[in-house]
């Protein structure tokens, strides 16, 4: 038996086999010696070949030109093919290929129709036995309806800047591939048959659709500043169809709400009113919607006429207040909320009151909505407000709107918000956690009508708080 290395003397045997073990050694360290140099030299040539001075260099990799191109303007040119085909009674499937040799950003601006290619009349009703559906955006959760754009300049229907980028409705599509969209959309023929996958459409801007003024306006609004589903299509129905609300109250259900209804009717009053042939003023939507009257107990009445007249125009909740001074009922259209504010006795430092919400649904007809508490760590005397008016916005926001966990995953938990306001919720944050310095998450464009829920995902193990709601009038 052969001993190890170390231990004695080495047998024959074993010294032939090593010797042959370290001639195969060497022979492959000699290999790649010979292949490193010829590696080496290589490089050397590349490196030679790419000099700047070579009359000659090398080109670099082509690289795929990326174009942002308007969906109908790139279909007639040739650059995309689009098929448009039913998918029930508030969906519409898009599938677009890219037949270019550009990778293309594709915008699906507000105000198209997917429409019935037997024909169309011109005020909007159908022939040929199917809908014709107006589109929402693509980027529409579900139950939502529209872009949820503010309207440029002074008047905008947002009151504090969106986070991250503008929605602009637009899809990538590679060069050579299809991709295949579920885009929420509103009927615009009431009573005729709903539209199935075999059913395909011609889509169309509205202004192909119909040359009624009034209904271009409602659509290309709807889709611009968005709201509910349900609140969209009350409001196409009325335009186009000219079905009462009260014959839309009597079947209120799964697809539209009273207070969706009442939304709607507010809409169409300002669509009537509206001057613009291409918007609805964003103004009239929003004026008149919030309510405020604040009283002060005891030694506070002073503190509180003061702080009464500091919050008219401020926005609460993305509304403009509209300060109430009489003991009176306010005044207004429906849908509208009653703020009755009280602030009561505090220790030093801090501001408390308690606030009565009031709802309207019909004109003038307020109903109570529910009670919330509110404090400011400010003292009363050093209050403004602007200050009041956060407190008094989270308060609300944090009391009807609520949020809970619905599923959790590793990393992540969907939630189930629920709107208990009289408005469509356009944005909502979050506070990502149960501590208070847990971050705030932003969601926008939600779409979540009154009196209905939506489900949020977030990278989060929980939220258990609504810090602050947008509204925008619809």
């Amino acid at each position: 038996m052969d001993r190890p290395l170390g231990d004695g003397p080495v047998q024959k045997g074993t010294s032939a086999m090593l010797w042959r073990h370290l001639c195969l050694v060497r022979a492959r360290s000699a290999a790649g010696l010979v292949g490193g140099i010829i590696l080496i030299g290589g490089a050397i040539a590349v490196a030679q070949a790419a000099d700047p001075a070579d009359p000659e260099p090398s080109s670099p990799p082509v690289g795929v030109a990326t174009e942002t191109v308007d969906i109908l303007k790139a279909r007639k040119a040739g650059d995309l093919t689009v098929v448009a085909r039913g998918q029930g009674q508030d969906r519409v499937r898009l599938t677009i290929r890219n037949s270019s040799a550009r990778r293309l950003n594709v915008i699906i601006p507000p105000g198209l129709v997917a429409s019935n290619q037997v024909g169309q009349a011109g005020a909007g009703g159908g022939r040929g036995g199917m809908q014709s559906m107006g589109l929402g955006a693509t980027t529409n959760r579900e139950g939502a309806f529209g872009q949820f754009q503010a309207s440029p300049g002074p008047g905008g229907l947002q009151s504090i800047p969106a986070t991250g980028d503008v929605q602009t409705g637009s899809v990538t599509v590679p060069v050579g591939e299809s991709i295949d969209l579920s885009i929420p959309a509103v009927c615009l023929n009431f009573g005729l048959p709903t539209p199935t996958p075999r059913d395909t459409f011609r889509l169309v801007d509205v202004d192909e659709y119909t040359s009624d003024v009034r209904i271009r306006r409602a659509l290309r609004s709807l889709a611009t500043y968005g709201t509910s589903h349900g609140v969209a299509q009350a409001a196409m129905w009325r335009v186009c169809n000219n079905v009462t609300f009260e014959a839309m109250a009597e079947q209120a259900g799964r697809v539209i709400n009273t207070r969706e209804i009442a939304l709607a009717s507010r809409f169409v009053e300002a669509l009537d009113d509206s001057t613009s042939s291409e918007l609805v003023d964003s103004t009239a939507l929003a004026q008149s919607r919030i309510f405020i009257r604040v009283r002060g107990e005891k030694a506070l009445t002073g503190d509180a006429v003061r702080l009464g007249g500091q919050l008219e125009g401020l926005r609460l909740l993305g509304l403009p207040l509209q300060v109430v001074e009489s003991e009176e009922p306010a005044s207004s259209s429906a849908p509208a909320l009653f703020l009755n504010v009280v602030l009561t006795d505090a220790q030093a430092g801090e501001t408390h009151g308690r606030i009565l919400v009031s709802s309207c649904i019909v004109p003038n007809s307020w109903v109570p909505l529910g009670k919330v508490s509110f404090r400011d760590n400010s003292s009363i005397s050093v209050l403004d407000g602007e200050s009041l008016c956060k407190a008094i916005d989270r308060a609300i926001a944090g009391a009807f709107v609520t949020v809970k966990p619905a599923r959790r995953a590793v990393g992540s938990t969907t939630l189930k918000v629920e709107n208990r306001l009289p408005f469509t919720v356009s944005q909502v944050v979050v506070r990502a956690g149960t501590s208070s310095g847990a971050p705030s998450v932003p969601f926008q464009g939600i779409g979540v009508g009154p009196t209905r829920s939506a489900l949020l995902p977030i990278q989060a193990a929980t939220a258990t708080l609504v810090e602050h709601v947008e509204l925008n009038g619809l």
